[in-house]
């Protein structure tokens, strides 16, 4: 399961937006983060759960964990998979086909009202299961026949939903990055401000809270970190600066994502610290995971200090069993991450769970 930069574009990432380069003086937000300060993660102070590895339940990348009381959901590329919280397989919610039980691509997977809702884009419509995995519904998208785009990935946003556009390619036609959906997941306002240019897409693209607050928006090999203001735009509101780490302006100007791909792939670029995901925002802290020297870490950016905390694993594991996967789950006082079993790589994932308070301290202090 060992992945560097290229080979987690390859597997999660199947479109990109491309947007003007903006120099770190047009930010107002500017995130400091030194990768040769990093401090180790207090695995002694969380917990290691193994995921059941068996022919039935074999994961590859995770996408995205939700929880539903006693059981965790795990999407792992086109289907979805469920554990206990001890790492227990229970059953597999997946049934690709077009059957009203089934679905042909799995573009998106969230949780509302305490039920499981698998949106596929290719035949537009939204499947609803219980946390048991019985079916329960289909419910059809119904497309606004004003809007020249369509919703590709979508998730709620407060008391309706956001979506990460598909790319037109229509020429003379610019495609909204972002759109707002009603409850028939049909657009009614397409976001303005930022737009698609190429059809590159990592499905994890944003985050936010359960009342549609402290938006996070973010596009592959991208420093920039976006929101959405008033419900109507879509702007930069922090630059992640790596420093002599990050990738010289003058190659995202002159390349394309592919050009870049190829770029921080080569050996003597490996240093290069980029592929921010999973972003979250709360009050007083914004959270990232990024890629650097061939490894994962987590950034921790306090925002009344302005310091940023990287966390790396201990040496003796990094360099042993395990290595951080390209994963993040901020979910109330707890922090989800997953381990890859560097010993076995037939193993699936192991979820390490940590409260934040723990990371809390070094931020502080710093």
């Amino acid at each position: 399961m060992s992945k560097n930069i290229m080979l987690t574009l390859c597997i999660t990432a199947l479109l990109y937006s491309c947007t003007a380069t903006k120099s770190s003086s047009d930010f107002s937000n500017e995130i400091f983060v030194d990768v040769e300060q990093s401090v180790e993660l207090p695995l002694q102070r969380g917990r290691i759960i193994p995921l059941e590895t068996s022919d039935s339940s074999l994961l590859y990348d995770i996408v995205s964990i939700d929880q539903v009381k006693d059981k965790y959901f795990i999407r792992s590329r086109n289907k979805i998979l469920t554990f206990d919280t001890e790492g227990n397989y229970l059953y597999n919610i997946s049934g690709i086909g077009q059957g009203n039980k089934e679905y042909v691509n799995l573009s998106s997977f969230f949780i509302k009202n305490e039920e499981l809702c698998i949106y596929d884009f290719n035949q537009g419509r939204v499947l609803f299961f219980a946390p048991s995995g019985r079916y329960l519904r289909t419910e059809k998208a119904v497309k606004n026949s004003d809007v020249e785009c369509a919703p590709q990935l979508i998730r709620p946003y407060g008391n309706k939903y956001i979506a990460k556009n598909s790319f037109n390619g229509t020429p003379g036609y610019v495609t909204p990055a972002l759109s707002l959906l009603d409850e028939k997941y049909t657009i009614t306002q397409t976001l303005e401000d930022h737009s698609l240019h190429t059809g590159f897409l990592l499905f994890d693209f944003m985050n936010c809270d359960d009342n549609g607050g402290f938006i996070t928006y973010w596009e592959a090999l991208s420093d920039t970190i976006y929101t959405v203001v008033n419900d109507n735009m879509v702007q930069p509101k922090y630059l992640v600066n790596f420093g002599e780490y990050a990738i010289p302006a003058v190659e995202r100007l002159n390349k394309d994502v592919y050009d870049l791909i190829d770029y921080v792939n080569k050996p003597e670029n490996k240093k290069l610290a980029t592929l921010i995901r999973y972003v979250y925002e709360e009050e007083n802290y914004l959270y990232f995971v990024f890629s650097c020297e061939d490894s994962v870490r987590l950034a921790l950016y306090n925002k009344e200090t302005h310091n940023t905390t990287t966390y790396i694993l201990p040496a003796e594991v990094n360099g042993g069993k395990y290595r951080l996967a390209s994963f993040l789950k901020v979910d109330k006082d707890k922090v989800i991450m997953a381990l890859e079993d560097c010993e076995n790589i037939e193993n699936n994932q192991s979820l390490f769970i940590i409260n934040k308070k723990e990371l809390y301290e070094k931020s502080r202090f710093k």
